[in-house]
């Protein structure tokens, strides 16, 4: 019986470790210098951190409909990407509102079974998730 306990706490800690773990790397170190999000934006970078973030876009809050009328207009410290159309090219995104933004590509899948909108938490700083990398139309930032 005592050994059957022991196995079950051993099976809920290494559980809680796991989860510990995951939750713990959700976030890059936000980008610094040229790279910087303004406080009160949220950033669409051209590369992933582990490429140096790159240019970058910023917008205050508001509904940004259609991302292709907007370059990577803020040279990054490589400087790649500056220039570059942000729709369909934005690797990561920097959420330095306090609430959760929607990227998304809604509106260019015709609102149809291939719609992807992700929400980020406030604080959010890395590559964007796999099923709106570099397939990014639309931002929401309530």
């Amino acid at each position: 019986m005592k050994r059957k306990l022991v196995y079950g706490l051993i099976s809920v800690a290494t559980a809680a470790t796991s989860l510990i773990g995951m939750t713990g790397s959700a976030y890059a170190a936000a980008p610094g210098g040229a790279e910087t999000c303004p406080s009160g934006s949220v950033c669409l970078y051209y590369n992933s951190p582990g490429y140096g973030w790159g240019s970058f876009e910023h917008w205050s809050r508001g509904d940004y409909p259609d991302l292709s009328k907007f370059t990577f207009s803020n040279w990054g410290s490589n400087g790649s990407g500056y220039g570059v159309n942000v729709a369909g090219n934005a690797a990561s995104l920097v959420n330095n509102t306090g609430d959760y933004v929607g990227i998304g590509n809604f509106t260019y899948n015709n609102s149809g079974p291939g719609t992807t909108v992700d929400w980020l938490a406030p604080g959010y700083a890395d590559a964007l998730p796999s099923d709106v990398r570099n397939a990014d139309w639309q931002l929401w930032a309530p």
